[in-house]
C-alpha cells in the first residue's frame, strides 16, 4: 500500500501527467457540455399557435390557439411559450395573427394597453361625450382615465344696458373620465417620450344627461346673449382609478337644468319624422308629421302663414 501511495505521488509530481490529465478532463468537459447543448437545442418545445385567424383588438381564449412542438433551436426570443401570458390578452390594435401562427410579444398586449382600452367597458345605456379642455381646465393634466369629475356650468349674460351677470354651479356629479386625448387623437398619459397637451376629456353618461350638456354647449356656441363653458372639476371619488360600485352619475342643480331646458325645444322621438324610400308613395305624410314639428317649434305662426 505504501509503495502504491508512493508511485501516485510520484506519478502526480510529474508535470507532463499533470497536464494532460488536464487536457484529457477539459475535453472530456468540453463533450459533455456540447452533447448536452445538441440535446436542448433539439428538443421539442410545445408552443401555442393560432387556431383562426385572430383579428386586431380580439381578446385570446383557450378556444384561439393550439399546440405544436418545434425544435428550440429554431425558436426566437420574442415567441411566447407561457400560455398564461396569451389567456385574456388580446391582439395589438394593429395587428392580425393569422391561422397557424404562433404569438409573438409585440403582437400580444393587455387590454389596459389598447388604444381607448377604457371605452371597451361602456354601459350600453350609455353615450360618450367630448368635452374640450386645455392645459389649464385639465388641471395641468391631472384629470387621469378612471378618474372622476363634476360637471360645472358657468354662464355669462350681458343685458341690453352692458350690465353683467355670472352664474356658477355644479350641473353633474361623478362622471367617469374613460379617456384624455390629445387633438390628433393620442392618448395623453400612454408611455410615451414625448409631452402630450390634452385636448378633449372622453366620458359616457346616461342619454339625458348627455343631451342636457349637448343643449348647454349648444346655447353657448350659438347664442349671442349668452356665453356658456363647460368646466370639468377632479373630485376624489374613486381616485385610486377604479370604477366604484354605487357611485352615480346625476344631476346636481334642478335650477341650471332648467335654465337650460327653458332654451330648448323637446321634439318627442315618436314624432321625429323618419326618412322613407323616396320611391314610395308616402310624401303627404312626411309633411303632416313635419308641419306638426314646425308648429311645436315656432307655434301657431308657421301655421298662419301656410294658411296665408
Amino acid at each position: 500500500m505504501n509503495n502504491f501511495t508512493l508511485k501516485l505521488k510520484m506519478f502526480l509530481k510529474n508535470k507532463n501527467t499533470v497536464t494532460i490529465l488536464c487536457a484529457l478532463l477539459a475535453i472530456g468537459v468540453l463533450i459533455v457540455g456540447y452533447n448536452w447543448r445538441v440535446k436542448e437545442a433539439i428538443k421539442p418545445v410545445k408552443v401555442p399557435y393560432a387556431i383562426k385567424t385572430i383579428q386586431p383588438r380580439t381578446e385570446i381564449t383557450k378556444d384561439s390557439f393550439g399546440y405544436k412542438e418545434i425544435a428550440r433551436a429554431s425558436l426566437s426570443e420574442d415567441v411566447i411559450t407561457d400560455v398564461n401570458k396569451l389567456i385574456g390578452y388580446y391582439s395589438s390594435a394593429s395587428t392580425i395573427i393569422p391561422k397557424g401562427s404562433m404569438f409573438y410579444k409585440e403582437t400580444v398586449v393587455k387590454k389596459e394597453e389598447l388604444p381607448d382600452a377604457a371605452l371597451y367597458d361602456m354601459p350600453l345605456d350609455e353615450t360618450l361625450y367630448y368635452l374640450p379642455v386645455n392645459i389649464t381646465t385639465s388641471y395641468s393634466n391631472s384629470i387621469l382615465p378612471g378618474n372622476y369629475i363634476d360637471i360645472y356650468m358657468q354662464t355669462i349674460t350681458t343685458d341690453v344696458d352692458g350690465n353683467t351677470k355670472v352664474m356658477v354651479g355644479k350641473l353633474v356629479s361623478n362622471v367617469l373620465v374613460r379617456a384624455v386625448k390629445t387633438s390628433n387623437g393620442l392618448n395623453v398619459f400612454e408611455s410615451s417620450e414625448e409631452a402630450r397637451i390634452p385636448a378633449t376629456i372622453i366620458f359616457s353618461v346616461k342619454e339625458d344627461i348627455h343631451l342636457l350638456l349637448r343643449k348647454a354647449a349648444s346655447i353657448g356656441n350659438l347664442s349671442s346673449e349668452y356665453k356658456i363653458d363647460i368646466i370639468p372639476v377632479p373630485n376624489t371619488t374613486g381616485f385610486s382609478g377604479d370604477v366604484e360600485e354605487g357611485v352615480v352619475t346625476k344631476v346636481s342643480n334642478e335650477y341650471l337644468k332648467d335654465f337650460i331646458e327653458e332654451k330648448s325645444i323637446y321634439i318627442p322621438e315618436d314624432e321625429i319624422v323618419e326618412s322613407t324610400d323616396p320611391m314610395e308613395d308616402e310624401e303627404d305624410d312626411d309633411e303632416d308629421s313635419e308641419t306638426n314639428i314646425k308648429d311645436k317649434i315656432f307655434g301657431d305662426k308657421t301655421s298662419e302663414e301656410e294658411g296665408e
